[in-house]
């Protein structure tokens, strides 16, 4: 009885002890330079010279599209975000990663069922009861007798995860949850993005049809006058069928335009997961909003809790790292404890009585001995796919930081050169102007409206 005891004790405090230990790394994020500041940002006319200025102060993720002011944009935003089917999608995904966490905590608990057997038997001539009864002094043999079985009951089994398993496994999952959340923020980042250029394309592409049809407005204007004076004999018949060319020039671009708006108003519908013409009544027509006086842009550092994709890295990373614990605990022995209790009878009468209790305490000790290396190269295969975790981390934060430095450089370089165009506008419009009124005069030639500089997005007539 001592002896039993001892074993039992030892064996608890072995469980015990092993219970706290956990193998493999600990997940955490990993190393990467961060730079001090942005690279654009050190080019200082970006910050004095630009009618919308980048600043270093910190980024409101919330609404950024509320710097444009317009009130269509951000109804359209608000209803894509609960509407999106995309973003449906990464919710389910949020819930189909938190039930895996649940699965994979579930092995920290005992495993209780219940096994309730209704069966009749009959043994056969070549049967175990022949073999052991038949001839034997004389002992009826056991052939062809049927028997009826009946039992209820329970087992009960517990596995402790003695080098870490379940506890890794745990980490895995909970890092797999952040991931499916920050997809889910990318998702719709992404969406918001994808409507605001999708509207603002279609703002520019109204205005477009509505400079175009300006431009041909005032091109018919100025064909009547070159047929006045044709019939009149001051213009030659090839001024009026060069004009002509030129109305018919600039209404060939219209159904391109045309086709431009109906393409993107029907991306927004596919992005608030509606028919198309279906937002034709409330986009309506509008104008292309303005540039904010100043932009936040924030610090690089600032990318690495703030951008979904790098923080989905990062999750997954961990939850990489976490699974070389998983595999390398299964180099380790393991305790399995199983309890047994039911009551088994041959006639149901008899099944709830006392006497036909029975019940089986056991444990059962697994040490792997010889697994042809599997267990080895699982180990070395999670290891190198948390290495290449890491890396995609690092590849995904450098992207970041380039996105955003070219993404500034891009914005004021934009601002430079539609400071350039509007100019060139404003000088093609005015030398427009003086060539017809030349020209109406009578002062001026008609080659010289056809050659006058025109800037290089719309024709002037």
């Amino acid at each position: 009885m001592g002896t039993d005891r001892l074993v039992k004790s030892a064996l608890c405090a072995m469980v015990l002890a092993c219970s706290a230990c956990t193998v493999g790394p600990d997940p955490h994020r990993p190393e990467i330079d961060v730079p001090q500041g942005w690279a654009a940002a050190r080019d200082a006319r970006i910050a004095t010279d630009l009618p919308s200025r980048l600043i270093a102060a910190p980024v409101d993720d919330g609404r950024w599209w509320s710097v444009f002011h317009d009130p269509v944009l951000d109804g359209l935003i608000e209803s894509a975000m609960s509407q999106s089917l995309d973003v449906q999608e990464a919710g389910l995904r949020i819930a189909e990663a938190r039930a895996q966490r649940h699965s994979a905590a579930g092995a920290c608990y005992p495993s209780v069922a219940s096994s309730n057997i209704g069966a009749r038997t009959r043994m056969g001539a070549g049967g175990i009861g022949q073999a052991l009864f038949g001839g034997q002094g004389g002992a009826p043999a056991l052939s062809g007798i049927a028997t009826n079985i009946f039992q209820v009951g329970f087992d009960a089994t517990w596995k402790p995860d003695l080098f870490g398993k379940t506890r890794r496994s745990v980490q895995a999952a909970e890092a797999g949850i952040r991931a499916a959340e920050d997809q889910r923020r990318d998702a719709m980042v992404s969406l918001a993005a994808e409507i605001a250029r999708a509207d603002l394309t279609l703002r520019g592409a109204e205005c477009t049809r509505a400079l175009t049809l300006a431009d041909i407005g005032s091109q018919e204007q100025l064909q009547a006058l070159i047929a006045s004076r044709n019939r009149s004999g001051l213009a030659p018949t090839s001024d009026v069928a060069t004009q002509q060319v030129q109305v018919s020039g600039t209404r060939a671009r219209l159904p391109q335009i045309e086709q431009g708006i109906t393409t993107n108003r029907n991306r927004l519908a596919l992005l608030l997961a509606m028919p198309p013409g279906a937002l034709d009544d409330r986009l309506g027509e509008g104008a292309v909003p303005g540039l904010p006086p100043e932009v936040p842009v924030g610090l690089p550092g600032d990318l690495l809790r703030r951008r979904p994709d790098i923080r989905k890295s990062e999750a997954d990373a961990e939850a990489a790292t976490a699974r070389i614990g998983v595999a390398k605990a299964a180099l380790y022995p393991s305790v399995r404890f199983a309890a047994i209790g039911a009551l088994s009878s041959n006639k149901l009468s008899n099944l709830f009585e006392w006497a036909s209790r029975f019940g089986l305490v056991g444990t059962q000790l697994s040490i792997p001995i010889f697994e042809g290396g599997k267990l080895q190269a699982q180990v070395r295969v999670v290891d190198l796919q948390s290495q290449e975790a890491i890396l995609t981390y690092r590849q995904t934060v450098l992207s970041a930081f380039h996105d955003v430095d070219n993404a500034m450089t891009t914005y004021a370089q934009d601002q430079r050169r539609t400071s350039d165009l509007d100019r060139q506008v404003l000088e093609s419009r005015r030398g427009r102007d003086l060539s017809r009124d030349r020209y109406t005069s009578g002062l001026g030639a008609y080659i010289d409206v056809l050659t006058c500089p025109l800037p290089p997005y719309q024709s002037l007539g």
